[in-house]
């Protein structure tokens, strides 16, 4: 099944000469590719057709060869099979954004996005395909090396300028051509930068709040909503909400993991009222806590600046299978795409640059994230807002305590 974004209701697979193409992929710079590769007599309005067009450029007779000279160009979120009639070819964009599922047994390989597709025919051992992979013919490669950090900034001014410079082209190259674009709101430094990004180019943006009645979300967010003027639509849950969507949720998002279940209800439930306003996509702070040691956890390993690094390093390619796999989920359950601007490449690389005293300044520190939020600061965000800490979605939405007080507790009685 398609959500089209871009394009009317596309049919798959699509095809091109020999080859054929089905593919889940929002392509940023589709555009971009039509003239570089001067695509002509494309046959649809759909950025998937761009992939297999590029690929068809690359193409001799060897279709990994034309695959891995192909995908360095694509500026996205994808997932996709490709086929020649000899080989076949599955792999996914280089964060891990859009999922891809695979399983086998002695007679049978398969793959998907979502794992309960493998289950309906009986496949047992399922994994996900690692970003820095493919599947070629039934074996996985590696295509791909993982992120590591690169050579730091030794001048912060200009690295906060490329920051800056590098989230703003994130955000709007993934609204363009959008009438609306629905936010995961929190209140927060990192939704709120994106916030204020979309309002200062005018971009049609409503923000999207769940909470208990007394939670820390909705309190902040409405406030924040108001400081930076523009409309938010929120919506009061409470135990029995929770009760019911928490079985759903763990359908929606195939974990059983606590806290998966909290963050993936509280985004389930969010991008449900951006679906009853009839968005279809839907933009997220995810990752910036990665990239710029967000975390609390990451200050107790201050003195141990090498080892924050290879945690960050870790946290970063994991996260299509810690974060991105559920929260693609819980917003497609609803018909809605999710797009990450800080997991944008450029962004990426760029917050790969930065020494962890851009990043924290002690043991202690409370706030973290320090060259970001001076970025959201000078890029607009309320000095309030900018330098406030934030609680983790599912506790600030006041979900998990209903989980582990109401559901856990009556279920296991501990």
């Amino acid at each position: 099944n398609l959500l089209s974004i871009v394009g009317t209701n596309e049919l798959q697979p699509i095809v091109a000469s020999n080859l054929v193409l089905v593919s889940n992929a929002e392509l940023y710079n589709y555009k971009n590719l039509i003239d570089e590769f001067n695509l002509t007599n494309l046959k649809t309005n759909s950025d998937c057709e761009i992939i297999l067009k590029v690929i068809e450029n690359f193409y001799d007779d060897d279709l990994k060869d034309a695959v891995l000279r192909a995908i360095p160009f694509f500026d996205g979120d994808y997932a996709f099979c490709i086929t020649d009639g000899a080989d076949y070819i599955v792999i996914r964009d280089c964060v891990g954004v859009k999922p891809v599922y695979y399983a086998y047994d002695d007679n049978t390989f398969a793959f998907a996005s979502e794992q309960k597709a493998l289950k309906e025919i009986g496949m047992t051992s399922i994994y996900n395909l690692k970003p820095t992979c493919m599947i070629y013919n039934d074996d996985i490669v590696e295509v791909r090396s993982q992120w590591k950090h690169a050579e730091p900034y030794t001048d912060y001014d200009y690295a906060k300028e490329s920051l800056k410079e590098s989230i703003i082209e994130a955000v709007l190259k993934r609204v363009d051509d959008l009438d609306d674009v629905a936010l995961l709101f929190s209140g927060g430094v990192d939704s709120t930068l994106i916030a204020t990004i979309l309002k200062q180019y005018d971009v049609n943006t409503t923000l999207y709040t769940i909470g208990t009645e007394n939670s820390q979300d909705l309190k902040v967010a409405r406030k924040t909503a108001s400081d930076i003027d523009l409309p938010i639509v929120t919506r009061i849950i409470d135990k029995d909400v929770v009760l019911d969507e928490f079985c759903p949720t763990i359908d929606t998002i195939e974990d059983k993991n606590l806290m998966k279940i909290g963050v993936g209800m509280t985004i389930k439930l969010t991008s449900q009222l951006a679906h009853e306003n009839n968005h279809k996509v839907i933009l997220s702070g995810q990752g910036a806590d990665e990239l710029f040691a967000g975390y609390n956890r990451y200050k107790k390993k201050y003195s141990q600046q090498d080892e924050l690094i290879k945690e960050l390093e870790h946290d970063l390619n994991n996260i299509y299978d810690v974060n991105l796999e559920r929260d693609d989920k819980a917003t497609m359950s609803n018909s809605v795409e999710l797009r990450v601007p800080f997991l944008d490449k450029k962004v990426i690389n760029t917050a790969l640059h930065m020494p962890v005293k851009y990043l924290l300044d002690s043991a202690e520190d409370n706030l973290r994230k320090h060259i970001l939020r001076d970025a959201a600061y000078e890029i607009g965000v309320p000095e309030q807002i900018a330098y406030r800490p934030k609680k983790a979605a599912q506790y600030g939405t006041g979900i998990d305590k209903i989980i582990r007080k109401k559901i856990i507790k009556k279920e296991f009685g501990t």
